[in-house]
């Protein structure tokens, strides 16, 4: 509850009667705060704001007054967005901005929320007054950089600087243009890379069409900064103009996933053939054609689809667990991988670009697909199909994402299918599938072999990544060990007491009810993890667990302490195993909780003990190519000021990292405080260049039982980018450690130590 109140929000702004009396400033502000102590906040905002308003300036009033109310709007906001009243949140947050406009915890938060929500836009211009407002103020540059990435995917800078693409795509242009085809469309444009490889000749005419309002914007300033007054920019989705803007003859584009369909090349190319292609009796595509592979596989890497773990310990060796709701296809870079090529690869495709009626067939004609045959020529466990293509720019250059090919471009991944149940075959048995392509996703469909499972348990990503991390669910089981020990149920008064289990999958409550009868806590996240509850009975029925063993409590972690069941039942437990790493990497809010609980009950067991954060000076030629446009990769246009705008300061979700580490790593204990700055010195073991500080942690559980996240498939790495700088064997450099609640960031001191 919300204290005396019987409203849970605000009163409507609209209806709160202000009253503005000098002489009654303290009376509003002494009544104000006590509200505020006793979590009636409707009647604190509203004596704030009076109070606020009795004021000449309201930013006259000292800092801890405006360090309360802005507590007091961000926790409002907090309960207005767990009770999805937009309207009323942003009446909040912006009648606190009247009185404050240079709050920069209020101009975040508001910021935060309105990026959640899905107005990237309108967000990036308050996180941008935040930054501004206070430049060290961590989760306001965080959520800039996130916001950022939103605005320009990240996977524009591994475009930009594939010079083998490129090259590949300038090469076919400019052979197109001599042949006399100079009136140019060019669809999806981006920030103009094709159009400013073709605008070079002064006889063509480009107009460049890009949906995205900032990309098309950046491209208007990218040719004005390359001098190009032949390129017209159009700020919409090509498919959407009846009429064709200009006369075509040449048409080129760059609108392909890794899967080749799934950025509505089809749309586009059916669109172009009826209304922007005006020269009918000639005209150029490039690229012109596209052949599209797959091959079977058998995907021995860790994977986030289905579970491949066998954990006895739970009886879910026969069990099958997947993933809900999965992409059709993960984009993955195949060369990476631990996986088993189990057939010679087959054409699925075969696209003539100039074939308008074979385009619009695969588009529009619901009935349509095809019939592929696979023939294995190994035995063995047919997981997954790899599919990649060549794309043919024109008659002389084809470009590649081969995985198996050194020459291949490197922009695009390839796309992974997983079957839906593994099959096993024998080397000259022939697998058949039917290929769609549905809403601009390519999809295969078994048929030979198909689905016999008579129940599969659908659950979250992070439930199958858990339990395919073995070196986590090992750790996990030793520690499990650890608690069922005598001489650790002997510290407690009452060992009978619950525990309490907020891991995404809770192993350890449910081995420890299996094996003592032992009570425990779970948490559910959102309304959507409640389908997993059925699961978790499941596990509870084949093992033999009581119903009531489990309990299920709700986690608002983050909103009012007092609405949040994890401190309400954590009180009960003897001992509580933490999720304190979120999968991106980052620190999981539930790391507060030893803070909150703690000095209250300090006869709890929490673990981890003690979480360590490891740092090391890395070079790796991927994080520049990944984060940094660099002009000679684009024929040194005019280009990366304006895109590197949009990079950040980390990398994050790392898996498959190549790197080379050039220091010793050094340490960081992340402590229970919301704000800390501390410094180390790091030494340089070889010399080189830098330019990252990689990251992971050390998790102690108990006694000897730790875990490593450097090599967890479940929880990811993160790298913190840096200038690139030259280090010689022996230098000492320091390194800068910032955390503001579930924030964190590294960087190097500019100079040496």
């Amino acid at each position: 509850m919300l204290g005396s109140s019987e409203s849970r929000v605000p009163k409507i702004l609209s209806q709160i009667a202000l009253k503005p009396n000098k002489m009654n400033s303290t009376f509003y502000l002494n009544k104000a705060k006590d509200c505020f102590k006793n979590n009636n906040y409707p009647d604190a905002y509203e004596n704030f704001v009076n109070y606020f308003d009795s004021l000449d300036d309201p930013t006259t009033s000292t800092p801890a007054v405006q360090l309360g109310f802005t507590k007091l709007v961000c926790r409002i906001g907090l309960v207005l967005e767990e009770a999805n009243d937009t309207e009323e949140l942003l009446k909040v947050y912006l009648q606190a901005l009247n009185l404050f406009p240079n709050n920069y915890i209020i101009l975040n938060n508001l910021g935060g929320y309105l990026f959640k929500m899905g107005e990237i836009d309108i967000a990036r211009r308050y996180l941008d007054m935040a930054v501004s407002y206070s430049k060290n103020y961590l989760p306001a540059e965080k959520n800039l950089m996130h916001c950022k990435w939103h605005q320009i995917p990240r996977w524009h800078f591994k475009m930009l600087n594939d010079k083998a693409r490129n090259i590949a795509y300038s090469k076919a242009i400019t052979n197109i243009i001599r042949q006399g085809f100079t009136n140019i469309v060019d669809i999806g444009t981006g920030c103009g890379l094709l159009s400013l490889i073709a605008s070079q000749n002064p006889e063509v005419n480009v107009t460049a069409i890009e949906e995205n309002k900032l990309l098309a914007k950046m491209c208007e300033n990218i040719m004005k900064e390359n001098e190009r007054n032949n390129v017209k920019i159009l700020n919409c989705n090509s498919t959407k103009l009846v009429d064709p803007p200009t006369p075509c003859n040449f048409l080129m584009t760059e609108i392909f996933d890794v899967a080749i369909f799934g950025e509505r090349m089809l749309e586009s190319l059916v669109h172009a053939h009826q209304v922007l292609i005006t020269e009918k009796d000639r005209y150029k595509i490039v690229p012109c054609a596209a052949k599209l592979y797959a091959s079977a596989i058998n995907y021995r890497s860790p994977q986030a689809f289905r579970v491949v773990n066998q954990l006895q310990e739970l009886n879910l060796k026969d069990m099958c667990i997947r993933q809900i709701d999965a992409d059709p296809y993960d984009a993955e870079d195949l060369s990476t991988k631990d996986i088993d090529y189990m057939s010679e690869p087959v054409i699925v495709f075969d696209l003539d670009f100039y074939d308008f009626l074979e385009l619009n067939d695969i588009l529009n004609n619901e009935e349509y697909s095809k019939i592929i045959e696979i023939e294995c020529y190994k035995g063995g466990s047919l997981t997954s199909l790899a599919v990649w293509f060549d794309l043919i720019l024109d008659e002389e250059t084809t470009i590649t994402t081969d995985p198996r090919n050194d020459n291949r471009v490197n922009c695009w991944e390839q796309a992974v299918f997983h079957l839906v149940h593994p099959i096993d075959v024998v080397a000259g048995e022939t697998i058949q599938f039917e290929v769609t392509v549905l809403e601009n996703q390519l999809k295969f469909y078994q048929i030979t072999k198909p689905n016999t499972c008579v129940a599969c348990w659908l659950v979250s990503k992070e439930i199958v990544t858990f339990l395919n991390d073995a070196p986590l669910v090992n750790e996990i089981l030793a520690l499990t060990n650890k608690l069922k020990h005598p001489d650790f149920i002997n510290q407690f008064p009452d060992p009978n007491k619950p525990i309490m289990d907020l891991m995404s999958f809770p192993l350890l409550g449910f081995i420890l009810a299996a094996t003592q009868g032992c009570q425990f806590y779970t948490t559910i996240k959102s309304e959507s993890d409640f389908q997993y509850v059925d699961f978790f009975d499941h596990i509870l029925r084949v093992n033999n667990i009581p119903q009531g063993k489990m309990i299920v409590v709700e986690n608002k972690l983050g909103q009012n302490t007092t609405m949040c069941g994890i401190h309400k039942y954590l009180k009960e437990c003897r001992a509580c195993l933490l999720d304190p790493i979120s999968t991106d990497g980052s620190i999981h809010p539930t790391i507060g909780l030893k803070e909150k609980i703690i000095p209250d009950q300090p006869d709890i067991f929490m673990l981890p003990a003690k979480i360590v954060v490891k740092v090391v000076l890395i070079y790796s030629e991927k994080l520049e190519t990944w984060n940094f446009v660099q002009d000679k990769n684009v024929f040194d246009f005019k280009i990366s000021r304006f895109i590197n705008e949009y990079s950040g300061c980390e990398h994050p979700n790392l898996e498959n990292f190549v790197y080379e580490e050039l220091s010793s790593p050094i340490s960081f204990i992340v402590d229970d405080k919301d704000y800390v700055k501390k410094t180390q010195n790091v030494l340089i073991t070889e010399s080189g260049n830098v330019n990252g500080l990689y990251t992971w942690y050390e998790l102690k559980y108990h006694g000897n039982i730790d875990f490593s996240t450097k090599e967890s498939f479940y929880l990811k790495k993160t790298c913190y980018l840096m200038k690139h700088k030259r280090v010689e064997l022996g230098d000492l450099f320091r390194v800068v450690m910032r955390r503001e609640g579930t924030y964190l960031d590294f960087r190097l001191d500019d100079e040496m130590a």
